[in-house]
């Protein structure tokens, strides 16, 4: 289970090497609770007759780097995990919910990451957390409370992988590469399409396809779902994306003619027999 994280402040108000304890506190406990919130029941109840309670989780913090507010360390847990929760990656989940990605993160969760936007100092920009292992990160940015909530939406422009589609939902995933120049990492965005353009998407799946319309975004910026209004090919790669085949048709001096059908079944029938 991935357990090193590194939380980074940014904005006009932060001081190189300087991370202060309070603005720590408002961002580590908040986000203990919201991991917390990920993790399975797996305590013994507190009393008799009780259900089981969720492992306790504690950011333990191993020093601040120099030159920036960035707070390294590593999530401690006494989960006891079963044999279905031995692949759980909690910190994994949490960073890709926080950018929209793969699925829902729970309200419990969300409500915690939404105290951490809202205690965020007015100098404060953002928190960026980062998994060092693999070069994952999200930003979850100040939330001024004098300022609506709801997601906005914007038209735009997408190029990647279209990797899935579902017809009876109506629904896909688009799969971004990564930008090396802003340090992202890949990601997954959902698609709406309308059933006239369930040819168009049957027609570019699997392939590196251009696609256009109205993504809804929630308060960090991230794409919460974009409606397909037109898609096309970009690229057709999908030979690179398996193995060529083996078989190979025999050539015409390969060839075999005036085979005798019934010596070829009465010799297959006499070998066969003897293997009983």
């Amino acid at each position: 289970m991935e357990r090193r994280l590194s939380i980074r402040m940014a904005g006009p108000g932060v001081l190189d090497g300087k991370f202060a304890l309070r603005d720590l506190q408002r961002i580590v406990h908040p986000l203990e609770q919201a991991l917390r919130a990920i993790l399975p029941a797996s305590k013994p109840p507190s009393s008799r007759g009780g259900r089981p309670r969720k492992p306790q989780v504690r950011f333990l913090l191993s020093g601040i780097e120099s030159g920036s507010a960035i707070a390294n360390g590593e999530i401690d847990t006494d989960l006891d995990p079963t044999l279905n929760d031995l692949d759980l990656e909690p910190l994994t989940l949490l960073v890709d919910g926080v950018n929209g990605v793969n699925g829902q993160l729970p309200d419990e969760s969300r409500r915690n990451l939404e105290r951490i936007a809202q205690n965020l100092r007015p100098d404060v920009d953002y928190v960026e957390l980062t998994l060092p292992d693999q070069k994952k990160s999200a930003r979850i940015y100040r939330r001024d409370l004098d300022k609506p909530t709801a997601a906005v939406e914007e038209a735009l422009t997408l190029s990647g992988r279209l990797i899935s589609i579902d017809f009876r939902t109506g629904l896909a995933r688009l799969e971004v590469q990564a930008d090396r120049r802003q340090k992202a990492a890949a990601r997954q965005v959902s698609l709406r399409f309308p059933d006239e353009l369930a040819n168009d998407m049957q027609r570019c799946a699997r392939q590196q396809v251009v696609v256009r319309g109205g993504a809804a975004l929630n308060a960090n910026r991230a794409i919460e779902l974009l409606t397909v209004q037109r898609i096309q090919v970009a690229l057709d790669d999908r030979r690179g994306l398996w193995a060529p085949k083996r078989f190979r048709w025999p050539s015409a001096e390969e060839r075999l003619d005036n085979v005798d059908m019934d010596e070829f079944l009465r010799t297959s029938s006499e070998d066969g027999e003897g293997d009983i």
